[in-house]
């Protein structure tokens, strides 16, 4: 399912595709998170046009509202969207890390509150399953417990032997039932690099489709994230996809290519451009900033997204301090553009054997 291309020669950054049953997803990729059903202030015709290939969603949540039955009605996902590209579910674990929604874990399952009704639902491995089988995404995600950074060696491993129990059940039951779909296992251990090790060993026993790293990018130092990341990646297997869950930074998407990470997710970009932070390819812009309140140039000057040929600084800071929705709209294009268009170069770069050279400039530029 994955065939990879080429490998950076100074760096372990790799470039391929993976085949979904929507189509040829190049590698690496991101994807913006559509947790609810939608990319806040994007719609799916101009993700598209961000050069998106792949979002993900939250599996329980779709379950909660609309509801299965409705989404199975309209015929999977896909059609629920009007999206026709690659699209990953989550279980629900990263909830686990939400004292409101995780309200306790067992062998059983998770029990999960509603956010809708406060209703608590028990979700099972095999529900996660049965629930994103029948969403008909085209990855699903093994229901996992995430331990928090400051939990400890204890804790973080009753956790992780949880997660294993939850993962082997996931599989027993996707491999009777599934179709098309692929099955990622998540491989966790807190902020502990042996158990880190031995929860994807574990993994790898299973044969999963692909392999996520998480519980990271959760509040942990920066540092910290890198030396994990890093001592991780060398063992999972270089011929299935190696997704990072959470990390969406340019700066930190770029150091995890380098180091063989082939898919990200995360609401990072989205989340600053509500809050007024711009990406640009020289470094984050403060749009709300004075001096930017009469500036009439675009964004970014090196960016060709739709944003920056047809709107100014100054107008975009206008809207989002009157808090209009469309601002937020077009901060949010913008971000996500760029993020794909990172993603791009970097491919492009891979392909070419100059990632390294690529990553140190871009770097550079930023600390500027």
């Amino acid at each position: 399912m994955l065939k990879i291309q080429a490998t950076d020669k100074n760096t372990s950054a790799r470039a391929g595709t993976l085949k979904t049953a929507h189509g040829m997803l190049k590698t690496p990729f991101f994807m913006p998170v559509a947790t609810k059903g939608t990319v806040k202030f994007m719609d799916f015709q101009e993700l598209e046009k961000t050069g998106t290939e792949c979002i993900i969603s939250n599996s329980l949540l779709m379950y909660l509202r609309p509801g299965l039955g409705i989404v199975k009605k309209a015929g999977g996902l896909h059609k629920f969207y009007g999206w026709k590209k690659g699209i990953f579910t989550d279980s629900g674990g990263f909830q686990s890390l939400d004292c409101f929604f995780m309200q306790k874990a067992s062998y059983k399952g998770a029990y999960f509150r509603s956010p809708f009704d406060g209703q608590t639902q028990l979700v099972t491995p095999e529900k996660a399953m049965d629930i994103q089988l029948g969403l008909g995404s085209d990855v699903a995600m093994c229901l996992d417990d995430v331990p928090k950074y400051d939990d400890s060696l204890q804790k973080a491993r009753s956790k992780t032997l949880r997660t294993h129990g939850w993962a082997k059940r996931c599989k027993e039951y996707h491999d009777q039932h599934k179709k098309k779909q692929m099955l990622f296992g998540i491989a966790q251990g807190g902020m502990f690099k042996d158990l880190r090790e031995k929860s994807i060993s574990f993994m790898k026993s299973l044969d999963f489709d692909g392999y996520a790293l998480g519980g990271l990018a959760i509040g942990e130092p920066l540092s910290r994230m890198h030396s994990l990341i890093k001592s991780s990646i060398p063992h999972f297997p270089e011929d299935k996809p190696r997704y990072l869950m959470g990390v969406g930074s340019p700066d930190d998407l770029l150091e995890c290519i380098s180091m063989g990470v082939d898919c990200f997710d995360s609401t990072f970009p989205t989340q600053n451009a509500r809050h007024s932070t711009l990406l640009t390819w020289k470094g984050r812009l403060r749009i709300d900033r004075k001096e930017y309140s009469d500036d009439f140039r675009p964004v970014d000057s090196s960016c060709d997204c739709y944003v920056c040929r047809n709107y100014s600084r100054a107008y975009i800071q206008h809207l989002l301090r009157a808090n209009e929705a469309v601002g937020k709209k077009l901060a949010t294009y913008h971000n996500v553009y760029f993020v794909q268009e990172l993603i791009r170069k970097s491919r492009e770069a891979i392909l070419e054997n100059r990632f390294d050279s690529f990553r140190k400039r871009f770097a550079g530029i930023n600390r500027k």
